[in-house]
């Protein structure tokens, strides 16, 4: 990877005020030869512009965003002249002219990204190693555009938590059971929102485990259960697995998802691991209880 390049998200922030924005494109810019690529959505995608700014003239947006395509395009044009092959070589033209420093040394992509008054503005800025500027583009358009390849916040299993949060504590169970951000070796380890671990222990006794398998499509049911499969395995062979480890599943509702749900289940207690449903609070309740110990101490 001989091209370093640098990139900013292009957001769309019609009231700068609020602060709230929404990413429409990506801007690239290869450091050493300034050879310069971006990508916008198309004006007629408003769906998410229409969704987050309801009271927006969407011509403002529309546009807004055909006169940045018509200033970028003629920017690139400009610059790209002189920076020929370098979205595969990324060498430098000798007899390239500078058309962007003209205050002090402000290179194109410091320069471009400036602050500056518009509804479009750039964020998210960053680098890459690439071997080709355009196919570092689609990566980065796809990620920060259309969100591929992300691992959001799963809200659903941070309230399933907070749930069993709530059962625990009702119950007085709550002060046995606290977050271990890190269960596993320096090589692998993850993360348990609830784990009983007595003093002096690294490994969690027991781990409750919220799963939300209530999804979309089989394919994400497998998708988020598998990443868990495997993580069960892999704290198992390197000998990190809680003596006891709880799945507290939310199933899906359709025959097919089911089906999908069911498979990932299994797949979990083959691993020596139990399942219980997220309305079975009863068999949650008998496997949180620890025998009482007066001289019981937890691990901070």
């Amino acid at each position: 990877m001989n091209l370093v390049v640098n990139y900013a998200a292009i957001g769309f922030r019609p009231y700068w005020e609020t602060g709230e924005f929404i990413n429409v494109g990506v801007i690239a810019v290869e450091a050493k030869s300034r050879y310069l690529t971006y990508k916008l959505i198309s004006p007629q995608r408003t769906k998410r512009i229409t969704a987050c700014f309801p009271e927006l003239d969407l011509a403002i947006f529309r546009n807004g965003i055909q006169r940045l395509d018509s200033e970028l395009s003629a920017l690139a044009i400009e610059t790209n002249l002189w920076a020929d092959g370098a979205k595969q070589a990324g060498t430098n033209k000798p007899e390239q002219r500078d058309l962007f420093i003209q205050e002090g040394d402000i290179d194109l992509f410091r320069k471009l990204t400036m602050p500056h008054a518009s509804p479009f503005y750039y964020a998210s800025k960053g680098t890459r190693l690439t071997d080709n500027a355009e196919q570092c583009l689609e990566e980065l358009y796809r990620r920060y555009v259309e969100h591929w390849n992300l691992t959001p916040i799963d809200h659903e299993e941070k309230k399933l938590t907070r749930d069993l949060k709530r059962l625990l504590h009702a119950h007085r169970l709550d002060r046995l059971y606290k977050e271990a951000p890190w269960v596993g070796t320096e090589a692998y380890h993850v993360g348990i929102p609830l784990a009983f671990t007595p003093t002096g222990e690294d490994i969690p006794q027991k781990a409750i485990k919220p799963l939300n398998l209530s999804r979309p499509t089989p394919t994400r049911i497998y998708t988020h259960g598998d990443e868990w499969i495997a993580k069960v395995r892999r704290l198992k062979r390197v000998k990190c697995l809680p003596k006891e480890f709880l799945f507290v599943v939310k199933m899906p509702a359709d025959k097919d998802s089911q089906r999908a749900a069911d498979e990932i289940c299994g797949g979990l207690r083959q691993l020596g691991v139990e399942v219980v449903d997220v309305a079975d609070e009863k068999a949650i309740l008998d496997f949180a209880r620890v025998e009482e110990d007066p001289e019981l101490e937890l691990k901070s």
